[in-house]
């Protein structure tokens, strides 16, 4: 497959094998909304779950560095995909009321540990040079599921929202248990990885914690770490607060559950365009301009979302698609920069401890957006324009800092 030939090993098979997920992946989350609500939970409640969930994410990324240095790459994101993903979905096809939904998003959340894990297997041993590529691939399949979502649109005015759901997550709980061994025999422990266990193996747990502790306070006067550091923060609590946008487009817009699926269909053949056309030519600038400006169109497109007339599909169309646009690049080019800061044993550390902070900031966020929806379902999109215009801010802070940190070096 031309698309992963020139990626490293673990990253080029952790991708081969994507779609035993991503397929179900897309039949499923858009729509987990419309679920929980068709099983009897309201949008309060909802903003309980997914804030509850964010609490226990903040613990698990307390744990994730020295679990990820203990076991390894590979061991830890085999464990935690198990714990995190095979049960819940169980938990979700079965679901009966509210408890389902917030022990399987408290279950779920364990998957941040795998987050730090699985980043670590893609990107140590790779090229910086590489790493755009990277996460752009990995984005890529994040979005790609929405091709998928479509289908789940035509079944659910012919079964319903709950016998359709149902068999979709316990299909995909089986696709994906099997997809996790098969990529556990793939890919390979690496060398930052085996380094690292050799090191932890002789601490204790207490140790671990301050290594880790000490590796990250290392880091704290690095400028450019804590604005993209800043964005990413910025970035996340915006990504939380849209939870409810599958609600907005099918309530407040006006648009059936076979419309509002050509919403995350129309996001994938986007991202694979820009993947295809766009992202290679973006190298000529640095990467720190192109954040700034992708994360300009981010905010456009959630201004346009705000004005977006009820029931035209080609302006919900046009809107989505420079969310997109926006959020695609922004995304990549935020985790690469934060990535090409960091030293070859510092990932997982870092890593880890920006996710733990995101996580503790992001946790009221469900609850927030709940809340704000309940006032005015515009309430919480106006808040995430907002966000946005603070966030383009820090970015050219970043693009500044970059380019003094530049012009000292090279003096």
């Amino acid at each position: 497959m031309k698309l992963l030939s020139d990626l490293p090993h673990n990253a080029r098979n952790v991708f081969i094998i994507e779609p035993m997920w991503a397929v179900f992946a897309g039949m499923i989350f858009f729509y987990a909304p419309l679920y929980m609500k068709e099983i009897g939970l309201n949008e309060v409640q909802m903003g309980v779950v997914n804030t509850f969930s964010l609490f226990v994410a903040f613990l698990c990324h307390l744990l994730a560095a020295p679990i990820t240095n203990r076991l390894g790459r590979k061991k830890t994101t085999l464990i935690f995909d198990i714990i995190s993903w095979t049960i819940p979905l169980l938990l979700w096809a079965v679901a009966r009321n509210f408890w389902y939904f917030f022990i399987g998003y408290a279950v779920n959340s364990f998957s941040r540990i795998v987050f730090v894990s699985w980043t670590c297997l893609v990107m140590e041993d790779s090229e910086v040079s590489k790493r755009v590529k990277i996460f752009g691939v990995t984005y890529l399949f994040s979005y790609a599921p929405g091709l998928f979502t479509p289908i789940t649109g035509l079944l659910i005015p012919r079964f319903g929202v709950i016998p359709t759901m149902r068999v979709l997550y316990f299909f995909g709980m089986i696709s994906i248990t099997i997809m996790f061994f098969i990529r556990n025999k793939l890919v390979l422990e690496t060398q930052a990885g085996m380094e690292l266990m050799e090191k932890h193996s002789g601490l204790s747990v207490l140790q671990s914690l301050k290594s880790y502790m000490k590796t990250v306070a290392g880091v704290r006067r690095n400028k450019n770490i804590i604005l993209i550091s800043l964005i990413y923060i910025f970035t996340s609590f915006i990504y939380s607060m849209n939870f409810f946008q599958v609600l907005f487009i099918n309530e407040y817009l006006g648009f059936s559950a076979d419309k509002v699926s050509l919403v995350p269909g129309l996001v994938a053949v986007i991202n694979i365009f820009m993947y295809v056309f766009i992202l290679p030519k973006l190298n000529r600038y640095r990467d720190e301009k192109t954040l700034a400006g992708f994360l300009t169109v981010c905010a456009v497109g959630s201004l346009m979302l705000l004005f977006t007339p009820k029931g035209n599909l080609p302006a919900l169309l046009v809107t989505t698609s420079i969310i997109a646009i926006g959020n695609f690049i922004t995304q990549i080019y935020r985790d690469t920069i934060f990535m090409n800061n960091l030293g070859k044993h510092d990932k997982a550390d870092v890593y880890s401890a920006l996710q733990t902070l995101t996580t503790l900031i992001c946790i009221p966020s469900g609850f927030i957006a709940g809340f704000f929806y309940d006032i005015s379902p515009l309430l919480p999109f106006l808040t995430i324009f907002l966000l946005f215009v603070a966030t383009i801010l820090v970015s050219f802070l970043l693009l500044h800092s970059a380019k003094k940190d530049y012009m000292t070096s090279s003096i």
